[in-house]
């Protein structure tokens, strides 16, 4: 191997490096993703997603018009306000390192006092710096769902269990599919005692990689249409 090749093979191998630096630095920030959303009218059934980087749209294509809320608002039509809630890297559980309940995406979420408000959260609660167990997560997850009922006892709330994480994926993070689907147990388990509606994403992308960016974990355009059709066959009346 002469001299020229091994350069450009080191150049290949630091690039590739610092180009995964790149991405985990992004996914992996933990700041406060505020939506771009247009007020609802007054006739309006206003709907709440609540969530994490997949709610948000993180690395979609055409963000503003192809994440799943924005999907979602499309499929429901006319007399629907759809407000993408999604705050990227944070977690159900107050514990974790990015509490949901800290952002200001979970206060403006409650302060909308939404007809309908989806929660799809769980997946950044599976990182081994997070996950403390099935019932730590119950315990706080709870916490999290009675918030939304407490603040609107006539909103309908649905939980969408996360998607499955493939870890066959060039680079996963820190996320762990076997903590999230425990994770989704308990997600319909919450759902069955506390009455309200479940929408199981976690299935529905059981066998569909090719929804989801290169990581694994993220939705692509596809992925987040899917999952909108999904919730929209739950919340349409």
């Amino acid at each position: 191997m002469n001299s020229m090749t091994k350069w450009a093979l080191a150049l290949t191998a630091a690039l590739a490096a610092l180009s995964a630096i790149i991405y985990f630095t992004f996914i992996n920030t933990g700041e406060e993703n505020v939506p771009q959303v247009a007020e609802a009218s007054p006739d309006d059934i206003k709907v709440a997603a609540v969530g994490d980087s997949t709610t948000y749209g993180l690395m979609v294509d055409n963000r503003e018009k192809n994440a799943y809320p924005h999907k979602l608002s499309e499929q429901l039509g006319e007399g629907y306000w759809v407000g993408n809630f999604g705050a990227n890297n944070y977690a159900a559980m107050k514990s974790a390192d990015f509490p949901y309940p800290e952002t200001k995406e979970y206060s403006d979420s409650l302060e909308l006092e939404a007809d309908i408000a989806v929660i799809m959260l769980g997946t950044n609660d599976s990182k081994e710096t997070n996950w403390q167990g099935k019932e730590q997560f119950r315990k706080e997850y709870s916490e999290l769902v009675d918030a939304y009922a407490e603040s609107n006892p006539d909103m309908q709330i649905y939980l969408a269990t996360p998607p499955k994480a493939f870890n066959d994926a060039d680079m996963t993070g820190d996320i762990n599919n076997q903590n999230v689907e425990k994770i989704t147990d308990v997600v319909k388990e919450t759902a069955a005692k506390k009455g309200t509606g479940l929408i199981d994403i976690n299935q529905l992308t059981q066998e569909e990689r090719d929804w989801f960016q290169i990581d694994g974990i993220h939705p692509n355009a596809e992925g987040a249409d899917r999952i909108a059709e999904e919730v929209e066959k739950h919340i349409a009346n």
